[in-house]
């Protein structure tokens, strides 16, 4: 049954350190990939800081030599009240991500497994209030949006599936849910359309600035989002947020943005 939790009501992070083979990193829609190790290091640091910022303890996990996009923790788990579900990465490259991540969670809350038939990205799933958005993508297959739907269900949360265009990677990657009753998302990927049935203030970012439509919110009113991008800036300023830009290129070329990064856990 679902409790009273609230996403933003954060106060641990899971992250993980730069892997040293992260120029061989999966890129195919903001970059050609990474080509500065150590300029995606310090962008990695200064990114903790700001998470540390905002009151988090953050636990850091080392990078992985074998898996280039393992920074990308969101992708390994979701989060739903108390549980993480154990993805299964739809890239076969980066299988192999979410054991040491499922073995560092398993110390805070349960653990279940996903169906060896099943995959999904945990960047194909945003919360959003009482529901789990669901991305059916190029790495979210439909087994995999049907495993992660029945453990909401069964948790008290409702769920609502967008198919993902091939223009964008995640669903994540062009939506997000910086406050309650909010969404973020970008012109030219998802369609007003899809949205129909969804209760939701919808801030329609830029085309030109897609990679924006990325945030983090936080129940004070802060909300985080990449550098480079005043029309969004300018937006979350009229709807009342406390803007902090963080510079995101050296991410940005593995096809990173700023909730890749992290998995709030508790």
């Amino acid at each position: 049954m679902m409790t009273d939790w609230d996403r933003r009501k954060r106060s641990a992070v899971l992250v993980r350190e730069i892997s040293p083979n992260f120029t061989k990193a999966l890129a195919k829609f903001f970059g050609s990939g990474p080509t500065d190790i150590e300029a995606s290091i310090k962008t990695h640091d200064n990114y903790i800081g700001v998470l540390e910022e905002n009151g988090l303890e953050v636990i850091i996990l080392p990078g992985l030599e074998n898996h280039p996009d393992c920074c990308f923790v969101e992708d390994a788990a979701v989060i739903i009240d108390g549980a993480a579900v154990i993805c299964n990465l739809g890239h076969p490259s980066r299988r192999g991500e979410a054991v040491s991540v499922a073995e560092s969670l398993s110390q805070h809350l349960e653990i279940i497994f996903m169906p060896e038939n099943a995959n999904l990205d945990g960047g194909d799933v945003v919360f959003y209030d009482d529901y789990f958005l669901i991305g059916r993508s190029t790495r979210t297959n439909e087994d995999g949006v049907k495993f992660i739907e029945n453990v909401c269900h069964d948790r008290g949360f409702k769920t609502f599936v967008f198919d993902i265009p091939e223009t964008t990677l995640h669903l994540s990657t062009i939506c997000s849910s910086p406050a309650p009753g909010i969404l973020v998302t970008a012109e030219g990927h998802l369609q007003p359309e899809q949205f129909d049935g969804l209760d939701a203030e919808i801030i329609w970012v830029p085309n030109d600035e897609s990679y924006a439509a990325n945030t983090i919110g936080f129940e004070n009113g802060c909300v985080i989002i990449s550098d480079s991008y005043p029309k969004t800036a300018e937006l979350m300023s009229q709807h009342g947020f406390n803007v902090t830009c963080v510079n995101m290129e050296h991410i940005r070329c593995a096809d990173g943005s700023l909730t890749c990064l992290r998995l709030f856990f508790k």
